[in-house]
């Protein structure tokens, strides 16, 4: 968590600097892509999927650190255009993410009746993705891709990292934890129908991601291939929409969680981005890949790590059951607002990508103000000191809600 947090500030510093400093825009996504997501994927698959296979505690510092530094020595050779440093990075990483894939494949295989053992098999998929989407990052960072190729394969290459890696881990994830952030039970048959629709959407990714990399043949071939690619998208965006959904009804059932608001914003832009994808691909729209990029990066990944933050924050801080219910009450204060805040801002910044011009920088600069003041809010209210009174009693509110709620 610490080594996100890390990536984190840099992409802050990054994203402020803009083209100021060496790598510029590219080198503020990639610290996003490769240090921030990275870590927490690597960081909750292991921990969700020793959970759920009920399989023997491992420790995935050496993991992460493996990755960390391969992430680090890929983003300094493409910026100081060093390719062996850049091979070498992109080695370390991929054997970091390989390595996990291993321990999950093992935790998966040895549990017996786990009720959701195919959750860790869509993260074995998902790592599957990540894999695919370095090799195709690597041949654009070595030059070996160029002309049409180059764009076909950094087509594809966004699409397995975001969606695969990032996308697949949070859907399969989002399944079972969605509703604890909501403080609520899963609806009935909720798991056993993502076990199936995500099984073939993650097929369909992995067969959409080839076929936008076939699209650098060009022409009228071409043209068909990528109307494959958006079919083959559809069973993605399906899969997302039947599994959000479910999630979404549980969360409006909810009363009382900070986070439950972020985990319904986040579940009704997934399968929007991803249906708007399916056009854009469909009609190779690709000045709009920028703005479906902001969606996802920004309203699903962030959001849900801001609805974890607002979640775990009171159990890693609050040392008892007073200072709990004080950073509980904290998180909750303003929490639809907050989201609706942050949701507008982004709303903005996803119009001003498209349109562009006087218009756009206007609603640029004011939808990443209100993204940031929300962001900013919840890092404070996280970080600041909670202070408990003395004699507070030792059960409080929180653990009657927590009780109440299930």
């Amino acid at each position: 968590m610490l080594l996100a947090v890390a990536f984190g500030i840099a992409v802050v510093v990054w994203a402020v600097g803009g083209e100021r400093l060496p790598g510029g825009r590219w080198l503020a996504v990639h610290l996003f892509t490769l240090g921030v997501l990275s870590n927490l994927v690597l960081a909750f698959s292991d921990h969700f999927g020793t959970t759920l296979t009920r399989s023997p505690a491992t420790s995935p510092t050496a993991r992460l650190v493996l990755a960390d530094v391969g992430a680090a020595a890929m983003l300094v050779g493409v910026v100081q255009g060093r390719r062996v440093l850049l091979a070498a990075g992109a080695t370390a990483l991929t054997a970091a993410v390989m390595w996990s894939w291993w321990q999950l494949r093992g935790m998966r295989t040895q549990a017996v009746g786990a009720r959701f053992a195919w959750i860790v098999r869509a993260y074995e998929r998902a790592h599957g993705m990540f894999v695919h989407g370095a090799l195709l990052g690597v041949l654009m960072g070595l030059g070996v891709l160029s002309g049409p190729w180059y764009v076909s394969a950094r087509i594809a290459h966004l699409h397995v990292n975001v969606l695969g890696w990032g996308g697949l881990t949070l859907l399969a994830t989002l399944v079972f934890f969605g509703p604890t952030l909501a403080r609520t039970r899963i609806e009935p048959g909720a798991d056993d129908r993502a076990a199936v629709v995500l099984r073939h959407g993650a097929t369909g990714l992995s067969i959409a991601t080839l076929l936008l990399l076939a699209t650098g043949v060009g022409g009228v071939l071409g043209i068909i291939v990528r109307c494959l690619a958006a079919v083959a998208l559809g069973a993605l965006a399906w899969a997302a929409t039947a599994t959000c959904g479910a999630v979404v009804r549980a969360g409006l059932r909810s009363h009382g969680a900070p986070a439950r608001w972020a985990v319904v914003a986040v579940c009704l832009w997934f399968p929007a981005v991803v249906w708007a994808d399916v056009a854009v691909v469909a009609y190779g729209w690709w000045d709009r890949l920028d703005a479906l990029g902001v969606a996802v990066g920004m309203g699903v990944l962030l959001q849900a790590i801001i609805g974890v933050l607002a979640h775990v924050a009171p159990m890693l801080r609050g040392r008892t059951f007073a200072g709990r219910d004080r950073l509980v009450a904290r998180f909750e204060r303003l929490a639809a607002t907050r989201v609706v805040v942050f949701n507008a801002g982004l709303l903005a910044v996803v119009v001003a990508t498209v349109i562009g011009g006087v218009v756009g920088a206007v609603l640029s600069r004011a939808g990443w103000g209100a993204v940031g003041a929300v962001v900013a809010s919840h890092v404070l209210a996280g970080l600041f000191p909670v202070r408990t009174a003395p004699g507070a009693p030792a059960v409080s509110r929180v653990v009657t809600r927590y009780r109440r709620d299930g």
